[in-house]
């Protein structure tokens, strides 16, 4: 349910349900209003409020799209023919399930990296949601306005943040997986 569900959409039920019903969360702006920018722990408590629920709406819709790709993958490893035959030779079903969840996380680990340009995506409308100045609701003034450099900018940083995820996953890859480690020595697998 959360894979198709729009972050705007998401982010105008948790408003309404956890800011406006419960009062458990603000619903509007980066920081309480009452509040002057400062390094004390009422302004960091006040940043982190405001921040949750915007947070929490991209989170959710990314992570019920990764948990749904997860299961599938795992289902299709597990009934590859080599978790077949580990367990027509008598290998624990635990042993079987370690190497489908191995073979599995790769292609999830690279689509995390991917997922990030979409998040920024949707971080436009669910900041405009929240009224929330983060990096989206700045791309829409720029936008707005005609400021192209500042565009620029933005996006700059949006390109350098999605390859330095990359180049992290690419870490992790090589970590995951001990087949990368033995092309990077340069021998035949």
């Amino acid at each position: 349910m959360l894979t198709a569900t729009p972050y705007m959409w998401l982010a105008i039920l948790l408003a309404w349900s956890l800011g406006i019903v419960a009062g458990i969360f603000p619903v509007a702006g980066g920081y309480s209003f009452l509040l002057a920018p400062s390094l004390s722990w009422e302004f960091i408590g006040s940043v982190v409020a405001h921040w949750f629920l915007p947070f929490a709406s991209l989170f959710l819709v990314a992570f019920g799209g990764w948990a749904i790709g997860m299961r599938n993958l795992i289902i299709y490893e597990l009934e590859a023919d080599y978790s077949n035959y580990l367990l027509a030779l008598g290998a624990p079903s635990r042993l079987v399930r370690g190497y489908a969840f191995r073979n599995a996380m790769l292609p999830q680990i690279t689509g995390l990296a991917l997922q990030l340009g979409v998040i920024v995506g949707g971080a436009v409308v669910t900041e405009i949601v929240f009224s929330y100045p983060g990096l989206g609701y700045l791309i829409l003034k720029a936008i707005e306005s005609g400021d192209f450099f500042l565009l620029q900018g933005t996006f700059l940083f949006i390109v350098i943040g999605v390859l330095i995820a990359n180049f992290i996953v690419d870490i992790v890859y090589i970590l995951v997986d001990p087949r990368t480690r033995t092309g990077l020595s340069g021998e035949m697998a």
